[in-house]
């Protein structure tokens, strides 16, 4: 035959050696957890050319370094790709099962090499474990991603399976051929499909990985696109969009739509007196406050300065003062700490539900910001319900 085993394992060295160096100056443009999962994997493929040269020098070098040590450094490189993808998919790199189970093959790759010598048991052992390495790269993918699964999340599970049916047949097929393999580089058909596979599989593997950095590299840049970069709400622009697009179902089911405009009452005093650092932490604070008490659908940005816009879909007048009731209650009774300095903090919230169809996302946060100006006036820390016409405006809570 053309192919040769040999050859084969030293294309798989040239093939991942390259890729590992390519990985590697990827590493500092990347963000955690990604920038570990990258760590990890390009570990992973690190070590899988000095395996492949180990494995390639059998009958060359002593079998300690050629069989036992090459057959470890690749049980161990292929024990880093699920913990790559688990930190990937799950932020953290979980158990250290995929190294336990690498390190269970020295002991059956070094007795069926000395003990009880046959190639086909030793074949049989490392396809066993590292299918095992590869259901478990598979699972990280499919059981940390939500459905539907990203393509690229798609592509990389397809090339660990296909790996692990691949190496599932092998163990088979060397366990019960009445032919077994007497050496680990002769050349059969089974062994040109597995070593075949080998050469190409870090390639399509790290495809499919570098596809996932990039989608989360681009989901990341369209969330900074959209969120304010120190509450992490949404900013003005995005919190229009999806307002527009909430008042146009509104009108559609002829359900009621209502805003909140909170600003947090002298505020300046605090930047004035203890610096925007300690401005920015209360606003970050007033922030995680009144996104707690929000439920799922409901939407709150932003709009600038220490003014956020909440808006509640399906909540009439009464539900909405009812939610702004708690969530000023929730804020006085908030206590900040930053760097040893204790603030409190009070809000006046000014509230406006969609009246008729004329209404667009300026009209609603005008009529809410006339309101949430009658709370100040009023005396702040007070909740202001913008009655028809617009313009007119009701205190409906007192400070307390």
């Amino acid at each position: 035959m053309l192919f040769d085993v040999r050859t084969a394992m030293f294309l798989a060295a040239f093939i991942t050696l390259m890729l590992a160096v390519c990985l590697a100056a990827t590493l500092n443009r990347q963000e955690p957890p990604v920038a570990g999962a990258v760590a990890l994997w390009v570990r992973a493929t690190a070590l899988q050319p000095f395996a492949w040269l180990l494995l390639a020098l059998r009958d060359y070098v002593p079998d300690v370094w050629s069989i036992v040590l090459g057959n470890a450094l690749i049980c161990f490189a292929y024990a880093e790709y699920p913990r790559a993808l688990r930190l990937f998919t799950r932020g953290h790199a979980g158990s250290p099962l995929p190294h336990f189970v690498a390190g269970a093959t020295l002991a059956p790759v070094a007795a069926f090499t000395w003990i009880w010598p046959s190639v086909a048991a030793r074949t049989v052992a490392t396809s066993l474990a590292i299918l095992v390495l590869f259901a478990l790269a598979v699972s990280a993918l499919v059981r940390g991603t939500p459905r539907p699964l990203p393509r690229s999340h798609a592509i990389t599970a397809a090339a660990f399976f296909v790996g692990a049916l691949l190496l599932g047949v092998r163990a088979a097929f060397e366990g019960f051929t009445h032919t077994p393999l007497t050496s680990g580089t002769a050349v059969t058909p089974m062994q040109v499909l597995i070593f075949g596979y080998s050469a190409l599989a870090p390639v399509l593997m790290t495809f499919g990985f570098v596809l996932m950095c990039n989608d989360r590299m681009r989901a990341e840049l369209e969330r900074l696109a959209a969120t304010d970069p120190l509450t992490g709400v949404w900013n003005r622009r995005m919190l229009e969009q999806l307002v527009t697009s909430q008042l146009a179902d509104a009108r559609r089911h002829f359900r009621p739509v209502s805003a909140l405009l909170i600003d947090a009452d002298h505020f300046k005093l605090i930047n004035d007196g203890f610096g925007h650092d300690v401005g920015d932490a209360a606003l970050k604070a007033l922030a995680a406050d009144v996104r707690s008490h929000l439920r799922p659908g409901d939407l709150i940005g932003r709009l600038g300065g220490e003014e956020f816009l909440v808006v509640l879909a399906g909540a009439a007048s009464a539900e909405a003062v009812a939610v702004a009731e708690r969530l000023r209650e929730s804020v006085a009774a908030l206590a900040i700490d930053v760097h040893g300095i204790a603030l409190k903090l009070s809000i006046s919230i000014g509230v406006a539900t969609l009246a008729d169809t004329s209404h667009d996302f300026g009209a609603l946060v005008r009529r809410a910001d006339e309101a949430m100006y009658e709370a100040k006036r009023a005396g702040r820390n007070r909740v202001s319900l913008a009655m028809r016409p617009a313009g007119a405006v009701q205190a409906v809570t007192m400070a307390r």
